[in-house]
Formats: C-alpha cells, structure tokens, sequence
C-alpha cells in the first residue's frame, strides 16, 4: 500500500533526526526528566494550532522538537522514541499540512523532500516545512521569471523593434507652445494617434480636431467618443494599442515617464508606439532619459527646443489674503478640503471662484474651467492638477501653501512642482507677464530660494508589469512581489505596485465566489482596473463586479444608496459610473450606453448645482468658539481658545 505524503514526511524527519544524532556530542540526561518532557509536549502540540502567519512561532516548534528527537536519538531509549515517533511528529506534520492552501499541494512531493536535502539541508528541522517550501518556491520562480522576461525592455516589443521609426522631441517649458506644434503635425495624419495623460486633454484635443474638420475620436478609460471616418484618435496614454499601427502619434507631457503609479504607460509608449512620425512633447528634464530610450531601439530622432512664450516674474511682496485677490489670480492648494475652505472664504468676500481638484469628474473640471474662461469667476482655487496642461487664463499664480501630503507625509514642494504649477500664470495671446506669488514671507522666501536652483534631470524611467509572466505556475500575488523585488538595470525602476496587491487581497478573501479566480490573464484585469480604494464603497462595488461578472451579458448599475452626504456622495456615485464602463469594458460585458449617458448628466448637474451653492460650511473655523481660522492652521482652534484651555 502507497504510503500518504504525511507519512512520508514523518519518515524524512526521522531520518534527518537521526543523521543529526549521529554527528551529535550530545551531553548525559535524567532520563525520567526527559521522558517528562517528551509527553508534555506530546500533549501540548495534540491541540496546537497555528495561522498561516505565524511563521516565527512555527519554526520555534521545529527547533524545539529537533533538540528533543537528538537526545532521543543519541540515547537510543526505545520509550521516548516512541513518544516522539507515534506521539509527536505525526502531530508536526499535521500542523506543517494546515499551513498549505490546496493548490500548492501538488508541489509536495518525495522529489521536493529530496530537493531539501540537497539545498536545504541546514535548514531541515530549524525551519517549518512551508517556510521551507516558500523559498523554494521563490527561488523556482525567480529563475522563472528571468528566463520570460526579456533582459532589456524593448525586446518587449517586437514589432516596433523591426520599424523604422522616426522621433521629433519638442522639449520647452510650459507656455513654450511645443504641444501646439506636434498637434499641426497630427492634423496631416491619415492615421493618427494623441496620447496623453489627463481626459480633459484628450476631449481638447478630440474638440479641437473636429472644429478644424478632421473627423477624431476620443478613447478613455472612462468613455469612447466614436466619430464616423476618423482619422485621429485622442486618448489617454493607458489606451494606446500597441498592435495598432499609425502613420503619425504625438505623446504628450512625456517627463511623466518617471512617475510611480502611472509612467509604465509613457515607457510602454516610447518603446511601443507603431509609427513612423512620433512627437514627444516634453519638460527638458525628462531629455536624457527619453533619448535613452530611442537609442535603445535603434530610431533616429531629432530635437526641437522652444522658449516661454511670456515672462514669468515672482512678486517682491508676499501675498496678503484677501486684501491682494486680484481677477486672473489662482489659488494653488493640496486638498479638496482646503480648495473649499479658500473657495468659501472667497465667496465671504465677494468674489465668485471656480474649483478645481482630483475628486472632481473630469467634465466638471472642464465646466468650472469654463466659467472661468468666460470670466463668469473671477479666480480659480486648485490643487496641483491646474500645472498638467490645462489651459487658463490665469495672470498670477498664489502659493497658499508649499507642503503637500504625498501619500506618506507632508514635504515640501519640490523644484519640478513649483516650476510647473508657477508655469500656468501668463497666458500666451492674453497676458506679457505671468506673475507668482505666496502667501506669507515664510512662503515667498521659499519660491524665491527655489526657483533659483536648477531643475535636476529625471534619471528614472518606470517599468510596468510584464503580462508574459501571467503564463507562471503560482499565485498572482507572488508573481507579482518577486517581479517587483528584483532590481532592474538603471535607469529602469519598477512601478508601485501596492493598490494592485491591495485588491487582489480583497478578492483573494471572496476567491470561491469569484468565477475562473484561477486564471491569471483575468484576474490580473480585474485587479489592474483603476479605482481610489481609499474611496472603501467604489471598493466593494469592484469586488461585486468580480463577484458577479459571469451572471448576465452586463453588469448591474451601480447602488445610489451612499454612506456619504453632499460633494462626497456625487462625486463617489459618479466614480461607481465609471467603474461600470470600465469594468464592462474589461471583462467584455454589454454598457448601457443611454443610461450611463443620463446617469452621468445627471450627477455633474448635481455636482454643479452643489459647487454653485454657498461654501460657507466648508469654511475652517475654531472648533470652540466657531471663528474663522487663518489660512493654514493646523490646529483647529484659534489662538484665543487655545490660550483659555492652556491656562
């Protein structure tokens, strides 16, 4: 009769326990103190239990058990074998067994014992067996995936590799016009392709294509704008078709290629873009790096560099709020709560501003940028998100603040930030001049001691996931941790990869309810659909598409019903709208175009309607006594009250 793996496995400790006797020295025992000790702990680990995180604890267990089975060898006493043979190893090996999830079963094999003895064999006995097995497993794939991934990254693509393709590098500041001329090029193009990083951009380019009578469509995650005979697309730089060919492509705001969550797409881009003619519109930091990768592929490029269209002059005096408000000006903060806040305080004043932030639907943003154009506002309040190609009248830029919350903590404002948000002041065609400013002497020393340093080169070029590696025999996870783990040559560096792990835990807890969670090409595009999962309802309306996704030809609309109030509750439902069309998409379900259509029209009208009304509650007042705070303080009470509750 075939012996099961357990047993097989209590054998391979005996005969470890044994050649480590043999190569013992080990001093005499009180034999009845030890036989003691042996029955304690057959019965302590009859109930032991242990969670598949607990791996220290485990390999205590191990080592534990190693020093009683060597006395017991080295003694020879046939009772304490017994004990340890009958009693406690097979309850070892039970507790080994439990930490294996069911698919990796397959791998424990009398080949895998042996495989230990031949590399592991210090570790044998030290270590529970799944720690063994996890690195081994690591070390497999690893190889692995040195052997699918190709060593340089434009190997990836193949195709590109065998055109002839020809790059012209517009490289100048903002307001330089370098995106204005790749764009006339575009226009002559049979077949043509935009790409570029925001929707708002993409929908200009689409608008001002088709007011010129070139026929273009517009291709976003969130929405395709299909247009009968056209000749260009415009899209955002996550949708290129890198099996698509075009005769002419402009990339644009190419120094994008360094970011950590999103510059993957800028190097996929360079390095994969069908066409002859491609444009690369960029910042002149970001020059080495693209050059480098041209060179990589063998293409022939040449350089066009422009100069700023208008003067930009940083004020003497620091800005005083609101005395200095002047029409033209933008309000630069990093939040959407202090865009309100100023937004409120402005509005106390007299003073109509639009609002721009992150949260916002892109259509909103393009509405308030609107009413501002049409100087139905007076001024603007944004976030950073003014400084990525948007086009405003702006005459001054205000720093309210110069420190922002980059997902880990509060730094300052960096060179290549000032210079690209202080870059939008000065319109070219409106103004000469385009004027920055901040609020306080503490601020404005800042801009003016930055300013002056020059702006450091970009040394690091992002690199994306390699799909190829989804053919790998492990769990998605692990495939992606290792990949990331391995240090690429410079001046590469892997993209974050956190929010995708972050949901494929999620899924992974629901994995019984989630159809063909095994099949790696699928799960990868469930877990790579761009969400904010700090938003936690767009999160669990994701892992209910996962979980529902075969149950019909479409996917069920997504619930009004929200724990949120206000801006919040709209601006989260309009998120869910986008999650439908882009997880329909993904997964091949049919869209409810006309409702989706509705639903969205609908929610940006709210979504006005509640950016039109008044601010005032989003004004930051001492918690205490309800007085209006000055503009960044911290603590949430004023000066007054903070002083009575010291005393």
């Amino acid at each position: 009769m075939e012996k099961s793996f357990e047993e097989v496995l209590v054998q391979f400790y005996v005969d470890q326990y044994r050649e480590n006797a043999k190569r013992s020295t080990g001093k005499p025992v009180k034999l009845a103190h030890y036989i003691h000790r042996l029955n304690s702990k057959a019965k302590s680990i009859k109930y032991a239990r242990f969670s598949k995180n607990e791996t220290i604890a485990l390999d205590k267990l191990h080592q534990e058990i190693k020093r009683l089975a060597l006395i017991t060898y080295y003694s020879n006493n046939k009772n304490a074998r017994q004990i340890l043979n009958r009693e406690i190893l097979p309850q070892l090996v039970r507790v080994d067994m439990e930490q294996f999830d069911e698919n990796e079963a397959e791998y424990l094999t009398e080949d895998f014992l042996k495989l230990l003895r031949k590399e592991y064999i210090g570790e044998i006995c030290t270590r529970s067996m799944k720690a063994l097995y996890n690195e081994y497993r690591s070390k497999e794939l690893r190889r692995e995936i040195v052997t699918l991934v190709p060593a340089r990254p434009e190997l990836e693509f193949p195709k590109a590799q065998s055109m002839k393709r020809h790059f012209i590098l517009h490289i100048g500041p903002t307001n330089s016009g370098k995106t204005y001329q790749a764009l006339e090029r575009l226009k002559l193009a049979q077949n043509g392709v935009y790409l570029g990083p925001l929707r708002l951009l993409a929908l200009e380019v689409y608008e001002k294509m088709n007011d010129a009578g070139i026929p273009c469509t517009m291709l976003t995650g969130q929405e395709c704008l299909e247009v009968s005979d056209s000749r260009i697309t415009a899209s955002t730089v996550e949708m290129l078709d890198c099996d698509k060919e075009y005769d002419i492509a402009v990339i644009d705001e190419a120094q994008m290629v360094a970011d950590d969550d999103r510059g993957h797409s800028w190097t996929r881009a360079i390095l994969g873009t069908l066409a002859g003619e491609i444009h690369i519109c960029m910042s002149p930091v970001a020059k080495d790096v693209v050059i480098h990768l041209i060179n990589l592929c063998h293409d022939e490029y040449e350089i066009r560099e422009y100069e700023r269209k208008t003067a930009l002059q940083l004020e003497d005096k620091p800005f005083s709020f609101p005395q200095d408000v002047r029409e033209g000006d933008a309000f630069i903060v990093f939040s959407k709560k202090s865009v309100l806040n100023i937004a409120g305080r402005l509005e106390e004043n007299g003073i109509k501003p639009s609002v721009i932030y992150g949260s916002l639907p892109p259509e909103i943003r393009r509405r308030q940028m609107t009413l501002f154009n049409e100087k139905k506002t007076q001024v603007v309040v944004s976030t950073d998100a003014i400084g990525m190609g948007l086009n405003l009248p702006v005459r001054r830029i205000v720093f309210l603040e110069v420190e922002k919350f980059d997902g880990v903590s509060r730094r300052p404002l960096v060179i290549s930030e000032i210079k690209q948000i202080a870059g939008r002041a000065g319109r070219f065609g409106l103004y000469d001049t385009g004027y920055v400013t901040a609020l306080g002497q503490k601020n404005l020393n800042y801009l003016k001691n930055t300013l002056n340093i020059p702006e450091q080169d970009i040394d690091i070029v992002s690199l994306g996931f390699p799909q190829v590696l989804l053919t790998m025999d492990a769990p998605l996870d692990a495939i992606i941790k290792l990949w990331h783990e391995a240090e690429p040559s410079a001046p590469f560096r892997k993209i974050n990869v956190d929010e995708t792990l972050f949901l494929y835990g999620y899924a992974y807890k629901e994995r019984y309810f989630i159809a063909d969670f095994d099949d790696k090409y699928l799960l990868y595009k469930m877990i790579t659909c761009p969400i904010d999962i700090k938003d936690r309802e767009l999160v669990r309306q994701w892992l209910r598409y996962c979980m529902s996704y075969t149950s019909d030809i479409s996917l069920d609309k997504p619930d009004k019903h929200s724990k949120y109030q206000g801006l919040m509750k709209y601006e989260s439902y309009y998120k869910k709208l986008d999650l439908y069309y882009q997880f329909s998409v993904r997964m091949g379900k049919i869209v409810d175009e006309d409702w989706l259509e509705n639903e969205r029209d609908k929610t940006q009208a709210k979504i006005m309607q509640l950016l039109s009304k008044s601010k005032d509650e989003y004004i930051i007042r001492c918690r205490y006594c309800g007085r209006i705070l000055p503009i960044g303080n911290s603590r949430n009470i004023c000066r007054d009250c903070y002083s009575m509750i010291r005393r």
